[in-house]
């Protein structure tokens, strides 16, 4: 499950489960803030990015989905 979404002037926020998506984004994009890990039973199951509005496509790319105005 992969979602982006708009987080006021110059934002966004992307949410993942994948396990590999996870890994790519803290490896190669160290200007994304990771927000909230969510964990089950001390396993992670979903990180919570905070994003810069610049790097929109290729957050779209990564994420293999558009941005969303919720």
């Amino acid at each position: 499950m992969n979602e982006l979404w708009k987080a006021g002037k110059g934002w966004m926020f992307g949410y993942t489960e994948e396990k590999e998506l996870i890994r790519r984004v803290k490896r190669y994009k160290k200007d994304w803030i990771i927000v909230a890990d969510y964990l089950k039973n001390d396993r992670l199951i979903g990180v919570h990015f905070k994003i810069p509005i610049e790097q929109r496509r290729a957050a779209e790319r990564m994420f293999n989905t558009s941005l969303s105005n919720f």
